[in-house]
């Protein structure tokens, strides 16, 4: 307050006696105005210069001059970033100036500041004035990673608190930061040391990089939603980089959603949170950054269970893949399951639309083509478990399902079917109208029965076999897992007999009820078969695609795990490929360290 009372007096003294060299009179009020304002601004002091009766401060953004005669003295502390002008009436001022050092600004380092997210560090800085902080973390020697790097947002505040993501496990991370102004032009770097601890990975054993052409590649890390060691275990999302380091990972299990099952994983909301579900105690959770809990819904309150997928919409909802605990077949005594989706308003905590599917797919297309595999107990299709229900996206202001026993299926959200991508055989009357016709590459209808129906497939199509995973591409296509599971009807559950796994994007015309593939990989890779889970990308910024096969992949030394494929659809090529030995995952996806707005 006192600081304050003297910086005002100081001005009003300036608006009484400045004078300029000509000795006529100086424009008072823009002289205030702009010492005020650049102070208020944030606009550091970068020299002073002395011309004939004047002192001229120069600042980032603008210039002050003050008459010479009017000044005691004036003392520039460089290694404290500030000048002391004392005027002759002993009236004093101190003047954020720029300095060189910024060592003396960080006041703590506190590695792992959640408890459960040990590649992380939170740097608290005193500065001189407001403005922006630049991190880099400095990559290990030898390898192809960028280095992970990000600009603040700007903030008037002095004490800022800095969360640094994407530290090297077991090791000494050199990090560079750098004190901006606010449009991020530097003022002053230094480098701060974090020593971070060794982790244990739970359910994953290590990584092997099979390629990585970095300069090609999308930006950002792979997010693996790793279920752990099973899927009654706890979660542990991580992200890896290009050399298959570890960045950044959420032991939860030390948290207090301890055991949470996140299935398909985290989803970034607009406001760079993380939104989640959990199928070992049917719950929604909202976490930061570091894993803290923003807020967690009871779908159980409400009678549902949690299946697979949650995600935030256009509209800022979240919209949840459930099962009604209520919902029962014509015995009222067995559950169906995996066939509901609820909308959810966050603010209020309400649900605010509930999708039957019954009301939308046909419940009795049941067709048992896998009762005599091992796993039909526990996920074969039967009269309560008819679609299993495993994706949901968005696809301008409809929505995009897929159905493991149903293909994939577009339909608003007032609940009217759209249109089918499914094998044409055992559907009702009433829905072959939603039932798209394929074309081959010449965009002529394929006609052949057999095709239509799934006993075999076409050269040029193929449809989708226990799909996983729709994306709404920009340009209007679909995107889909398409794993294999019983393809053509012929019910195998490894690669042996040839069968295979494969990304594929369709071109879907509305008005005629066609369908086109325009792309597909992994027909020829039968070391990518994924019977289930699994998941799908489009990358905005390459126009790549990320293929996902999420478990039982014969791995290049002879054991199973997963894979991450990074593919130029335009020539074909592989510019990145990992392999995940001993790992199963629900999804992956390229994602940003650190959200937008950040």
């Amino acid at each position: 307050m006192i600081r304050k009372y003297l910086f005002y007096l100081f001005i009003t003294f300036l608006l009484v006696t400045a004078c300029n060299e000509d000795d006529s009179p100086i424009d008072t009020n823009k002289e205030y105005n702009k010492f005020a304002q650049l102070k208020e601004d944030d606009s550091l002091l970068k020299k002073i210069k002395q011309k004939t009766g004047f002192y001229i401060f120069e600042f980032e953004t603008d210039t002050l001059t003050i008459p010479e005669n009017e000044v005691l003295s004036v003392e520039t502390d460089i290694e404290h970033w500030n000048t002391k002008l004392t005027l002759i009436n002993q009236t004093s001022i101190e003047i954020p100036t720029l300095g060189t050092s910024m060592d003396s600004f960080i006041n703590n380092v506190k590695v792992n500041p959640s408890g459960f997210n040990p590649l992380t560090a939170r740097i608290r800085l005193s500065l001189p004035c407001g403005g922006r902080i630049h991190a880099s973390i400095i990559p290990k020697e030898g390898c192809k990673t960028p280095a992970l790097e990000h600009l603040f947002n700007y903030t008037h505040e002095t004490t800022q608190l800095i969360d640094i993501l994407g530290l090297y496990a077991d090791y000494i991370n050199k990090i560079e930061l750098t004190f901006t102004d606010k449009s991020g032009n530097p003022r002053a770097t230094t480098t701060v040391e974090v020593k971070t601890v060794a982790i244990e990975t739970r359910g994953f054993n290590s990584f092997n990089v099979i390629t990585a052409k970095v300069d090609k590649m999308e930006p950002g890390l792979n997010l693996v939603n790793s279920p752990g060691e099973g899927e009654t275990d706890t979660s542990v999302p991580y992200m890896v980089d290009a050399d298959g380091e570890i960045r950044w990972i959420l032991l939860l299990e030390k948290s207090e959603i301890d055991h949470i099952g996140a299935q398909c994983g985290l989803h970034r909301m607009k406001n760079g949170n993380f939104i989640t579900g959990d199928a070992n105690f049917h719950r929604l959770v909202e976490l930061d950054l570091l894993g803290n809990v923003i807020n967690i819904w009871d779908l159980k309150a409400w009678g549902y269970s949690f299946h697979h997928e949650v995600f935030e919409d256009k509209n800022g909802n979240i919209i949840a893949i459930v099962t009604n605990n209520n919902a029962k077949l014509s015995d009222n005594e067995t559950t169906r399951i995996f066939d509901h989706a609820i909308e959810i308003n966050p603010e209020t905590s309400t649900i605010t639309k509930v999708w039957d599917f019954t009301s939308i797919l046909d419940q009795t297309r049941i067709l048992r083509v896998d009762k005599d595999l091992p796993l039909y107990a526990y996920f074969g299709q039967n009269e309560a478990n008819w679609l299993h229900n495993n994706g949901l996206t968005e696809i301008g202001d409809d929505l995009l399902a897929t159905g493991r026993w149903q293909g994939v299926f577009k339909y608003t959200r007032e609940g009217q079917l759209k249109w089918i991508i499914a094998p044409h055989n055992d559907w009702k009357d009433s829905y072959k109208q939603y039932l798209l016709t394929p074309l081959d590459k010449n965009n002529q209808p394929i006609t052949d029965l057999d095709v239509l129906n799934g006993k075999k497939s076409h050269p040029d199509f193929e449809w989708c076999w226990g799909v996983h995973c729709p994306v709404a591409m920009p340009n209007g296509h679909v995107l889909a897992f398409d794993n294999g599971y019983c393809r053509n009807y012929v019910p195998q559950l490894t690669n042996a007999s040839g069968q295979y796994s494969r990304i594929v994007e369709y071109e879907i015309d509305e008005k005629n009820k066609t369908i086109r593939q325009v792309f597909q990989y992994g027909r020829e890779r039968t070391d990518c078969f994924a019977y289930a889970i699994s998941g799908v990308q489009y990358l905005g910024e390459t126009d790549h695609r990320l293929f996902c096969p999420g478990m039982n992949n014969l791995l290049s030394d002879g054991t199973y795990g997963a894979r991450i494929v990074e593919i130029d659809p335009k020539t074909e090529e592989v510019v990145f490929e990992l392999e995940i030995k001993g790992g199963t995952f629900h999804r992956a996806n390229r994602i940003s360290l650190y959200p937008e707005g950040l």
